[in-house]
């Protein structure tokens, strides 16, 4: 009985005739006009698109206190901290110990007294460095200032072949070069004119003036908005008197000609850091064009 089915009249020879018209499949929709129905078939839901609203995950056990964790993630953030602290400390105290310690053996007859422990101690004993040895620690000088150079080279040079980049204008172009040639030329001055007739103690304070002009550029980039623009002008002005004064010193007390080279030279290495003592809010119009290079 299941197979019959009661049919509703219709003109013979249409399509109501049809026996595909009314079955009784259930996955077949209802699209005759008789029943008003939309012509729009029904598709199935896909797996993946399945809108689903799992519960909240309750957490239990060592994931519900995160407080140790926590701790144990601060710890390990001071122990960075520390480790890169003194790693910068000793890596830059090693660094300028060896530029001082091979500046040192590049002077002209240099000589260094020997110790006469296990010799005569009534008698002096002078060490003459060799001709040979002095060149030896002056192309120990060049390899140690040209090795990170060529890695700037490198790291330029890839920038430019494998990334995007806008071409500068040509006076921008001029001014960092001259900027930049500025800081090697003294960087030269200072490594083989400057260090070899001074100290390692006058060469260690020394380097500590090479910020003259990223001082002045510092002072005259201060804008009125600033707040406590009073204190930072007169932190400004006595930072640059002191390495004024710590350059000039030793030429005024020493009165060595040769020594004249080291304002000339700390001028001009102190060219290199300019961009980074720069401001468009500066009211000066020098500035505020160096700073959009």
């Amino acid at each position: 009985m299941s197979a019959v089915r009661h049919r509703p009249l219709a003109p013979p020879g249409t399509a109501g005739d049809s026996d595909d018209n009314f079955t009784d499949d259930e996955s077949t929709p209802l699209t005759q006009d008789i029943y008003g129905g939309s012509q729009r078939t029904i598709q199935e839901t896909k797996g993946w698109d399945v809108f689903r609203d799992p519960p909240i995950k309750v957490e239990t056990g060592s994931t519900a206190n995160q407080e140790c964790l926590e701790l144990t993630v601060k710890i390990l953030k001071i122990f960075a901290y520390v480790f890169t602290f003194l790693m910068v400390l000793i890596g830059g105290v090693m660094a300028k110990g060896c530029v001082l310690f091979m500046t040192s053996q590049i002077r002209k007859d240099k000589k260094i007294e020997y110790c006469n422990k296990d010799l005569g101690r009534d008698k002096t004993f002078v060490v003459k460095l060799p001709e040979e040895e002095r060149i030896a620690w002056i192309w120990a000088l060049l390899i140690a200032y040209a090795i990170p150079e060529f890695g700037s080279f490198i790291r330029s040079a890839r920038i430019c072949f494998f990334k995007t980049f806008r071409v500068p204008k040509t006076g921008h172009f001029l001014f960092v070069t001259l900027m930049e040639s500025l800081s090697c030329f003294g960087t030269a001055l200072l490594m083989f004119v400057v260090l070899p007739q001074i100290d390692a103690i006058q060469g260690a304070m020394l380097t500590n003036c090479l910020c003259v002009i990223p001082g002045i550029l510092g002072l005259l980039s201060r804008s009125a908005k600033e707040g406590k623009r009073a204190v930072k002008v007169l932190i400004d002005m006595a930072a640059i008197a002191a390495q004024v004064t710590g350059f000039v010193i030793w030429p005024l007390l020493e009165n060595r000609p040769e020594l004249w080279v080291i304002p000339i030279a700390c001028v001009m290495i102190s060219c290199g850091w300019w961009e980074n003592f720069v401001s468009l809010q500066s009211p000066i119009g020098l500035v505020r064009a160096m700073g959009r290079v």
